[in-house]
């Protein structure tokens, strides 16, 4: 799955996005240009450094339909084209 960031993904909008993340058993994960981190660790979300307008990828063997709709309801991110 493909979305935009609408907002910087700090402190606050790193958590939020932990929390949707958490609910899922399998792993997922986050990657923005050539880095990859954890999409279940804080840390790692912040380390990417997420900024508006940036699209990320979002991977995971779970069935990520009800995570995308998540996430686009949060207002944090919008459909990539």
């Amino acid at each position: 799955m493909r979305i935009i960031a609408k907002k910087p993904i700090y402190a606050g909008n790193a958590s939020q996005f932990v929390q949707f993340t958490g609910s899922y058993e399998e792993a997922v994960y986050v990657k923005k240009g050539d880095k990859t981190a954890d999409g279940k660790s804080l840390l790692g979300l912040i380390a990417l450094s997420i900024q508006p307008g940036q699209e990320i990828e979002i991977s995971s063997e779970a069935n990520l339909d009800s995570l995308q709709k998540k996430l686009l309801a949060s207002e944090l991110f919008a459909e990539a084209e």
